[in-house]
């Protein structure tokens, strides 16, 4: 997992936002949510590939007034630069990887 205060300039910040773990004052069993901890490991693995990639991981209850902010109703909700990816399923791991492709450069040959 990487969290960083300082991301870098260039970086896109994936956010998951889970519901089990640590939060708050309890823990909150695995078994609650499994496609918190698959969400979790996939968004990792994909960003493990792309140097570009900050992940940041934030207890939903602990973050909840952020997630609901951006739209995150219902965890495990994944953002991409602050935006919602997805919420309440486990993300496709091909949609995920051409959603954080870096922009191929335009060119124009005429």
């Amino acid at each position: 997992m990487r969290d960083s205060a300082g991301a870098s300039e260039d970086a896109t910040v994936v956010t998951v936002y889970p519901m089990t773990g640590r939060q708050l004052f309890i823990t909150v069993p695995h078994a609650i949510c499994e496609e918190c901890d698959l969400t979790v490991r996939l968004v990792e693995r994909v960003a493990s590939d792309l140097p570009h990639v900050e992940v940041r991981i934030k207890p939903w209850f602990n973050h909840i007034f952020d997630a609901l902010r951006r739209g995150g109703w219902h965890p495990p909700v994944v953002t991409i630069d602050g935006k919602v990816s997805t919420q309440g399923v486990v993300p496709d791991e091909e949609s995920l990887r051409r959603a954080l492709a870096p922009l191929s450069p335009v060119t124009d040959d005429g």
